[in-house]
């Protein structure tokens, strides 16, 4: 038959297109996600699942990496700062178990695989964070990194809302044969690295630095190791530089404040400037109307009376320039006042 080659091609095709993604993994949504909550993600909170992630919060323990200063949130400190060009290590509020007898209670035949990654809010801030990811098997505290690349101070209060995992789940052909069995196995908290230093006895010229020959920080590290007392100003050279970096990071809030400042200050001094002149203004109205109403009752009570006119024939001179003289000295001493003012 004509047709029968079609209907051979079209038996041996697969029936059900779909399974060809049989096995693929597939990306865990909100309901599911919800469903690991306080089992596969202990101490876990349903307020923090989002669509297809859950997001992570600050634990209570971490170390400043620049200074080897390790904390402890939760007593009297309640949050962190971190200083601009300054790393510090975090550690999640979260634990994950990713043991195939807990995972596989909720999914049989089924691992789980995830993805670890900063929030957006993060990057719009200039903190430098590392993408990460979470092997079968793995159970324990989850711990960062986060580099401070701004010139401002960031501050993180804990069970703040940092990271977001991605949970994968793999079907029966994906899964390994083995499961994660690293050095951070089972271990909560902060955990420092486990990795393995170089073998003791290197010498000086094996090694390629990042620092640059006869730079500032080469220059201030061989002043240090010159001994007694050079010593001592490049350990007082490194503490300055601190007080510098202090004193730069307060001027920029000082220069944002000004910035602030000078919003505001053109339209407050027009206004003190016109209550002034309002003020100054009526002062001289009044002086000036008082003047007035003076001049008017010498003027009446001249022309009423025949013996002030007599008076004023035979001494109107002398009257006259006695007014002006009074005249100039009232204003002499008007003007006086207003500079002592």
């Amino acid at each position: 038959m004509f047709f029968r080659p079609f209907i051979d091609a079209l038996r041996r095709a697969p029936q059900n297109p779909r399974n060809k993604c049989a096995n693929m993994a597939t990306l865990l949504n909100d309901k599911e996600i919800a469903g690991l909550v306080g089992r596969v993600i202990v101490n876990g909170d349903a307020s923090c699942v989002r669509t297809n992630s859950y997001v992570l919060r600050l634990g209570p323990a971490g170390e400043f990496l620049n200074s080897g200063k390790e904390f402890t949130l939760g007593g009297s400190k309640k949050g962190i700062r971190i200083q601009p060009g300054h790393s510090v290590a975090l550690t999640a509020f979260e634990t994950i178990d990713f043991r195939r007898e807990t995972v596989r209670q909720i999914y049989p035949d089924h691992d789980l695989h995830a993805l670890v990654s900063p929030s957006t809010d993060l990057s719009r801030e200039g903190l430098v964070a590392p993408t990460t990811q979470v092997d079968v098997g793995y159970h324990g505290t989850l711990n960062w990194t986060l580099t401070n690349t701004s010139n401002e101070v960031r501050r993180f209060l804990m069970h703040e809302k940092i990271f977001r995992i991605t949970f994968f789940k793999l079907a029966p052909g994906e899964t390994p044969v083995g499961t994660y069995k690293g050095d951070y196995q089972g271990r909560t908290g902060y955990v420092r690295s486990e990795r393995k230093g170089p073998s003791v006895g290197m010498r000086e010229n094996e090694w390629e630095d990042s620092r640059i020959d006869g730079g500032p920080e080469a220059l201030l590290e061989n002043l240090i190791k010159s001994g007694y007392p050079w010593n001592l100003l490049g350990e007082r050279l490194q503490i300055i530089d601190g007080q510098f970096q202090t004193v730069t990071n307060e001027y920029g809030e000082i220069k944002k404040a000004m910035g602030d400042m000078k919003q505001d200050m053109p339209i407050t001094i027009s206004n003190s400037f016109n209550q002034q002149i309002e003020s100054v203004s009526s002062k001289w109205t009044v002086k000036a109307l008082a003047g007035l109403g003076v001049l008017i009752g010498l003027i009446l009570t001249t022309v009423t009376s025949d013996t002030a006119l007599n008076f004023l024939k035979k001494q109107g001179y002398w009257v006259g320039v006695l007014i002006m003289v009074g005249a100039v000295v009232f204003f002499l001493l008007l003007g006086s006042r207003r500079i002592k003012k």
